[in-house]
């Protein structure tokens, strides 16, 4: 349990102030462990890092898994994840992180991949395979009559995730001039029969 400790308190600590503003130190003192501790399992900041990005990466492939392939529908699902913002309480959960991060993931995750190749390759292993779950969710949904059956499902995909990923906090915590709700239901009406 320590070392998944370390590593949800690392995620949580990079999350809230960046990966340059936080030290090894710092994240055995928010632990409750000596920073020897943290050297038990990894060898410095960069594994660590490198670490609980995968970590991270795994467990959220696992919840869109579970979440796309149940059994709600697409405009449910797509509700969930673009209005309701599960995936943000669901982060919050598994960080024990109640704040809203100040940190720009967008630029973040930027300046990760930029650093860390590897990270690169485990975010865009990522993206694929979210994308490839959302293909066949669209792929069920059109099957089903639930949107048009002339949608490229994968273009569709890409199209989600790449609204999804631009557009973190419009959902219900929105002060946005477009609420989510009504880009959930433009989207929506470009695909339904």
């Amino acid at each position: 349990m320590t070392k998944e400790k370390i590593i949800t308190t690392a995620l949580r600590l990079f999350l809230l102030h960046g990966y340059q503003s936080v030290s090894l130190a710092d994240v055995a003192k928010e632990a409750g462990i000596t920073k020897g501790g943290i050297y038990h399992y990894f060898s410095g900041k960069e594994e660590l890092l490198q670490v609980a990005l995968k970590y991270f990466l795994d467990a959220f492939a696992k919840k869109y898994q579970v979440l796309l392939e149940g059994a709600a529908g697409l405009r449910e699902v797509w509700q969930m994840l673009f209005v309701d913002n599960v995936m943000t309480d669901y982060w919050r959960g598994m960080l024990g992180c109640e704040q809203t991060s100040p940190i720009d993931h967008i630029h973040f995750t930027i300046d990760l991949m930029r650093r860390f190749p590897a990270v690169q390759n485990d975010i865009r292993d990522y993206q694929l395979t979210l994308t490839k779950l959302l293909a066949a969710k669209i792929e069920q949904a059109a099957a089903r009559s639930e949107i048009r059956s002339d949608v490229d499902s994968y273009a569709l995909a890409v199209i989600m995730m790449a609204v999804l990923n631009s557009t973190k906090g419009l959902g219900k915590e929105s002060c946005q001039p477009v609420p989510a709700q009504a880009a959930a239901d433009a989207l929506w009406t470009m695909i339904e029969v």
